[in-house]
């Protein structure tokens, strides 16, 4: 063999890496950018629990969300869920932003992304129990087994609790609606979807546009008494290396 010959192998193999190098274990193609989501702030105005003889004993929260990440063709690549509560606000009270713990993922480029909140009302010791399981299942990136799984023009339709039943379904908690039967429609105060497209995201990005939110639940159009106000961010940061 020609000695020469042999000083290009390893620099063919060097090559190759750094083609390569924009791949990781399943084959998913490293970010340009993380995108983040913030609860800032939750403000229960008016509780649908007023106690007796208006005691005013407050409403057991519980506020699901998720952000679901996609890739140029719309494939859904990544989701992190995350999960606040149970606990017992009474009128008037604010929760702050220090109480919410950030959800981020990583977004190839050309990516979009989903963004679902949902604010849930147990009463039932049993569905707390099952709902502080959903806790296992949150806070942490997780990958779906098949990118043709998940399509983001079919998941910006969904409703936003459904759309996060099924991003906890990726991140392994199978049959979230189904598992807590001591949750009903009722208890569903109310919910927000939101997707921001590749022009969205870089106008973010490029502080051309803010990421910043508001979802009222307005009790009245269900016949309720409670009004609820959430505040939350999105941002797109650079990814960390």
């Amino acid at each position: 063999m020609n000695f020469k010959h042999l000083f290009f192998i390893p620099l063919f193999f060097i090559s190759l890496s750094a083609c390569t190098v924009s791949k990781t274990g399943a084959d998913r193609y490293l970010p340009d950018k993380r995108v983040q989501l913030e609860v800032t702030s939750l403000y229960a105005k008016s509780v649908q629990e007023q106690g007796v003889l208006g005691s005013q004993d407050g409403d057991e929260l519980t506020l699901v969300y998720t952000l679901n990440a996609y890739d140029e063709k719309g494939n859904l690549v990544a989701v992190n869920n995350g999960f606040w509560g149970t606990r017992t606000i009474g009128q008037d009270t604010r929760i702050p932003a220090s109480e919410f713990e950030k959800i981020s993922v990583h977004i190839p480029k050309g990516g979009k992304v989903i963004a679902a909140l949902s604010l849930l009302e147990i009463d039932d010791f049993k569905g707390e129990r099952k709902m502080d399981k959903v806790r296992r299942y949150s806070h942490s990136e997780r990958y779906p087994k098949a990118l043709s799984m998940r399509r983001f023009d079919n998941d910006r339709n969904l409703p936003p609790l459904e759309l996060i039943a099924q991003s906890l379904d990726v991140a392994g908690y199978n049959g979230f609606m189904t598992k807590q039967m001591n949750v009903s429609t009722n208890d569903d105060l109310g919910g927000k979807l939101h997707f921001y497209d590749t022009d969205d995201l870089a106008k973010i990005s490029s502080k051309a546009s803010t990421g910043s939110e508001t979802l009222e639940l307005d009790g009245k159009r269900v016949n309720e008494n409670y009004l609820y106000v959430i505040k939350y961010d999105l941002d797109v940061l650079a990814p960390s290396r």
